[in-house]
């Protein structure tokens, strides 16, 4: 090295082109001389020995100051997970067993199961009802697993009475919504649209909560694609699969966890109020036992 490359150091080594105009700009604003060189890892930046101290310290300033935590920032959990989900197993295969048997001698599927001209008529409570309802076993079964999967997480989340609520009430509106826009023909009956309303609740929350900081737009948006490609592969196959009830379950409850995750009191510390969800729990459980009390009586 010849005697002026001896009166310099650098202040910078291993960086790829871009990293070292950015760097270089700092030194430039400072007016802080400088030379950029090639070296085994990368190019180098190079400053005079007497601006060593200067050139370091505004360098690694501007580190400091432009630092950005990059991943997925994790939600905090809340709660348990299984105290939902089992309730969600007891209420659906309770009522597959009373319907499948008509139990009191009474029509289950004709006072519980969704109807357009039924609900314009005033009879609300088959928009919760027709959640219960299932026909085949390979039915129920298909809801059990996945709702299990998706409320557990909900769950976990936002708390078993929280979560569970306003999955009852994402997929109740989801019901009216699709009532509303199929035709009064429409009939449906199954738990797939709170199944989907609990999948669009995830994927809202996760993206606002959970999102990928100091990343590209594609990854902040990941939580997004990874939701529709679930509710492309699961929500549109079968021969008696009602597209409408998952499309319209998925975007309720989409819009519903959004609201949840931009509202600012809905903390973690909040959610964790034990009589807030003990009190929620309890209102999804009674609505649900009032919807088919309801009907029954009307039915009978």
């Amino acid at each position: 090295m010849d005697e002026r490359a001896e009166q310099w150091v650098t202040v910078a080594v291993g960086l790829d082109e871009a990293r070292a105009n950015e760097l270089a700009l700092v030194l430039i604003a400072r007016g802080i001389p400088h030379e950029r060189q090639a070296g085994a890892t990368g190019l180098e930046l190079w400053v005079p020995i007497g601006s060593a101290a200067a050139a370091a310290a505004e360098l690694g300033q501007y580190r400091r100051e432009n630092a950005r935590r990059v991943g997925a920032r994790p939600l905090e959990l809340v709660g348990p997970g299984w105290p939902g989900v089992a309730a969600y197993l007891v209420v659906l295969l309770t009522v597959f067993v009373a319907a499948r048997e008509s139990l009191f001698g009474l029509d289950w599927y004709g006072a519980g199961r969704l109807e357009q001209s039924a609900v314009s008529a005033g009879e609300l409570w088959r928009t919760v009802t027709a959640l219960t309802l299932h026909v085949e076993l390979a039915h129920v079964g298909g809801n059990l697993a996945f709702g299990a999967f998706f409320g557990w997480f909900v769950g976990r989340y936002l708390g078993v009475g929280v979560g569970w609520l306003t999955v009852l009430a994402a997929a109740a509106g989801a019901n009216v919504l699709g009532a509303w826009l199929q035709g009064p023909d429409h009939r449906s009956l199954g738990a797939s649209t709170a199944v989907f309303a609990a999948l669009g609740m995830l994927v809202a929350y996760t993206w606002r909560r959970g999102f990928w900081r100091g990343t590209p737009w594609r990854a902040r948006i990941a939580p997004i694609v990874a939701g529709l490609g679930l509710l492309a592969f699961t929500g549109t196959g079968g021969e008696n699969t009602d597209l409408g009830a998952h499309l319209f379950g998925f975007c309720v409850g989409f819009c519903a966890g959004l609201a949840l995750a931009l509202a600012r009191r809905l903390t973690p510390g909040w959610l964790r109020n034990r009589r807030l969800q003990a009190i929620c729990a309890a209102t999804a459980l009674v609505a649900v036992v009032a919807g088919w009390t309801w009907g029954l009586v009307a039915a009978g």
